[in-house]
């Protein structure tokens, strides 16, 4: 996994190094073409090469003369044919090494977008809860998606033109004084004005486009929000509103992209307005020449000004070339810094060097909280304070508590989704951080309230959790979790359809489900938290007994439900952050007030 973009750039650096220098090539062959095509009218005014008093044009017709002979009679009509010969020459050997420095270019800019991508994907997987929620999921999807391409994009348009361009403009001014100073001069002050236009609009455009990707942002954080809470929407009749709160987003970013635009589309018109000045300036002075000229200079001069407007031309083509390889490198730059945000992030979960493993018996002590202390945020409020408490393997550990009491943010330590901020957890007898977080959550089955399923099959999504399983092993997990009464009805059984989220089953189908992936797994200690929420008491007490009866597993079930957790060997109550009430069911209605309030309040609201 790469670190930073340049890493990857490195890796294709042949490519990205030789594919612009082919481009010479075909560059060169370009710069020639006038010249030959110079070369040629002068022959047919001087006859022979030693004649022609401009040494380069001397050079490339005693090179025409020194190829075929077709007719010796008619010696222009030869030089001519000689002269498409070379050209076409030129132009089969340049359209192979196009071809080649093509396929470089799109080789490396997908492989370097591949590679960032993928290096992306990964770190998203390792940030911990808080780091990913504040580098914030809409930035997220924006970066590995608009960010990513545009990158790609940069690097093809770098190996294609970023050598080609800058040589065909300082090749042409070269040329243009090795024929005439005078025009060359003329050449050397028209190319510094318009890398100075185009330089004044880059500076200009680039602060937008970190505008321009933020709104991309807003955007998907809408479009996320819109999509995920649509019911939500439908029932309360907020059609409209969402209408006009996504236009005002899209409306933003269609202002700066405007904005922007304009800003570029000067670039076109100023540099033609330049280049127009300069091709009258250039005729103007080698029309003043030719018109006093007595001799076959004249010639020499019209073929001049040819091959010197064609030069033009060539560098008005070329430096608007050059002015969308700065734009597009542009907002390249501003993707690298962005890509290079996330890949810098360095996750504070990680495994530590040589981390530790281990097995333990039933009876022994698999898990413990030592005035574990844990906050969101540095300096900031804790979410949970001076937790202390211990589970011994096979033991089942009930949690209640209300909204906000610091449930979901203990069982996250445990998996460590995020870590302590004082304290430390044990677990197998080893601080958590020195055990290696692979086999932690190998041995850790998890299953939310907000049953998770993915799109593919139900046995594709049950070998998520323990790929080797065979379909008797699956079924038997099914079972287990009372998932596969309803599953078996299906025609195609386990290979049945999931959609997109698992949203052709019911709330209580998709928990089942979960329970039965997190039991393939033949974890240690399995989490229910409030993973039962959905089902009836029957199939809730069912569950629990199929899963009591597995040998050797811990189990800790998060709910709200009394009758859920009575059974359990202990039950920790949460308010506030804090652990206030340790005991069994019969120990805490004696000694425990809140729990006392909640049993009573559920045990009269069942009788009614």
């Amino acid at each position: 996994m790469i670190r930073k973009v340049s890493d990857s750039y490195k890796k294709h650096l042949p490519s990205i190094i030789i594919g612009p220098f082919l481009k010479i090539i075909e560059a060169i062959f370009d710069l020639l073409i006038p010249l030959i095509m110079k070369a040629v009218i002068d022959l047919a005014k001087f006859f022979e090469p030693e004649l022609i008093p401009n040494k380069i044009s001397k050079s490339l017709a005693s090179l025409l003369r020194a190829m075929f002979t077709f007719s010796k009679d008619n010696m222009p009509l030869n030089d001519s044919f000689n002269a498409l010969i070379l050209i076409l020459a030129m132009g089969i050997v340049g359209f192979l090494i196009t071809m080649v420095s093509q396929y470089m270019a799109a080789r490396s800019a997908t492989l370097v977008g591949y590679e960032i991508r993928e290096s992306l994907y990964k770190k998203s997987l390792e940030l911990s809860k808080s780091e990913k929620e504040k580098f914030g999921n809409s930035k997220l999807l924006t970066v590995l998606n608009s960010d990513v391409y545009q990158v790609q994009q940069g690097t093809l348009i770098w190996v294609r033109l970023i050598v080609r361009a800058p040589f065909i403009i300082i090749g042409a001014l070269v040329i243009s004084f090795l024929l005439d100073y005078r025009i060359g001069l003329v050449f050397v002050a028209i190319i510094p004005l318009i890398l100075i236009v185009i330089l004044l609009v880059m500076r200009k455009s680039s602060k937008q486009y970190v505008k321009i990707q933020s709104k991309l942002d807003d955007i998907s954080t809408k479009t996320s929000d819109t999509i995920n809470g649509i019911k939500v929407i439908k029932s309360l009749n907020k059609e409209e509103y969402e209408n006009v709160s996504f236009n005002e987003k899209t409306s933003s970013y269609h202002k700066h992209a405007v904005r922007v635009n304009k800003i570029n589309s000067l670039i076109n018109p100023l540099t033609f307005a330049i280049i127009s000045a300069a091709t009258i300036i250039i005729v103007f002075i080698g029309g003043q020449s030719i018109i006093n000229s007595t001799s076959g200079d004249g010639i020499l001069l019209a073929t001049t000004i040819i091959a010197e407007t064609s030069y033009l031309a060539q560098i008005l083509f070329t430096l608007i070339q050059l002015a969308n390889v700065i734009l597009i490198l542009t907002k390249t730059s501003v993707s690298i810094k962005r890509c290079d945000e996330l890949l810098s992030i360095n996750p504070s979960i990680h495994n530590v060097d040589n981390p530790v493993t281990s097995n333990i018996n039933s009876g022994e002590e698999i898990l413990s909280f030592k005035d574990v202390y844990f906050g969101y945020e540095e300096n900031g409020n804790y979410a949970l304070s001076g937790i202390n408490f211990s589970m011994k393997k096979g033991q089942t550990i009930g949690l209640i508590g209300g909204t906000g009491s610091g449930k979901s943010t203990f069982i996250n330590l445990i998996e460590r989704f995020s870590d302590v901020s004082k304290g430390e957890i044990i677990y197998k007898g080893s601080n958590i951080k020195q055990y290696d977080l692979t086999a932690l959550r190998n041995e850790i089955a998890l299953v939310s309230q907000k049953a998770t399923l993915f799109k593919g099959t139900i046995k594709s999504n049950m070998l998520m959790a323990n790929p080797n399983a065979s379909d008797e092993e699956i079924i038997d997990a099914l079972k287990k979790a009372e998932a596969y009464e309803f599953v078996s009805k299906y025609d195609d059984s386990i290979n049945h359809e999931v959609v997109e989220e698992g949203k052709n089953f019911s709330g209580g189908q998709r928990q089942r489900l979960c329970i039965a992936r997190a039991l393939l797994k033949n974890p240690e200690i399995i989490i229910l938290d409030d993973a039962t929420s959905a089902l009836d008491y029957l199939t809730d007490k069912r569950v629990r007994s199929n899963i009591s009866s597995i040998n050797g597993i811990s189990k800790i079930i998060v709910s709200q439900r009394v009758a859920t957790i009575s059974s359990a060997d202990q039950i920790l109550v949460f308010d506030g952050g804090h652990i206030i009430g340790v005991g069994t069911h019969e120990e805490l209605l004696k000694t425990c007030k809140v729990y006392q309030e909640t049993y009573e309040s559920q045990t009269k609201k069942e009788a009614k």
